[in-house]
């Protein structure tokens, strides 16, 4: 092993990621978890109601806020099809001759309903966060994807840690069946 390529502290990502977490992403959560953006096949008028696209933006001005170094970000929105956030962190390792590693990280933004079932001090859009957990519709599923991404990416390039190149893609189709990921995926091929 060469003595000048850092080995990742596991502890340390640990403790960066849960202060990053507690100190930060806990609270984009919170606001996430207020906004009813329900998937298209739950809102038919989802475009218009403009939800969808503010929990995206939403997500999109704090990945932009965390200057994480390289990361290029965009909503990307092709006709006719429910908005995407795509973003690429250039690899910070040599990369291996005819090898192009890339990984892939991918969320989604979208929202089962309301339904029932819910505690009676509980409910779908009002968050609440009791005895170290959030409870409220879509943060722990897929709603936590680009924070956690973003975060992983920062803890490593905080220890200098290299990493290959990063693609991000967090759709907001997923709880219709994600028929507008494919559309985006062959759009972005080429990149």
């Amino acid at each position: 092993m060469n003595a000048r390529t850092p080995v990742l502290d596991t502890a340390q990502v640990l403790s960066d990621v849960s202060r990053s977490w507690d100190e930060d992403i806990v609270r984009q959560l919170h606001d996430y978890i207020e906004v009813p953006a329900k998937s298209p096949a739950f809102d038919a008028q989802w475009a218009q109601h403009g939800l969808l696209h503010r929990v995206l933006h939403n997500a999109a001005d704090w990945v932009r806020a965390q200057s994480v170094p390289g990361l290029q970000l965009e909503i990307i929105e092709l006709p006719g099809r429910t908005p995407v956030l795509f973003f690429e962190v250039p690899a910070t390792r040599a990369v291996h001759e005819g090898s192009q590693q890339t990984v892939m990280m991918y969320g989604h933004l979208d929202k089962q309903p309301e339904f029932n079932g819910w505690r009676s001090d509980l409910g779908p859009w009002s968050p609440q966060y009791l005895d170290g957990l959030l409870y409220g519709r879509g943060a722990a599923d897929d709603g936590y994807a680009v924070y956690a991404s973003v975060a992983a990416i920062q803890a490593l390039q905080a220890q200098g840690v290299a990493h290959p190149r990063i693609v991000g893609l967090i759709e907001t189709c997923e709880e219709s069946g994600s028929y507008d990921l494919l559309p985006y995926v062959d759009a972005l091929k080429p990149r």
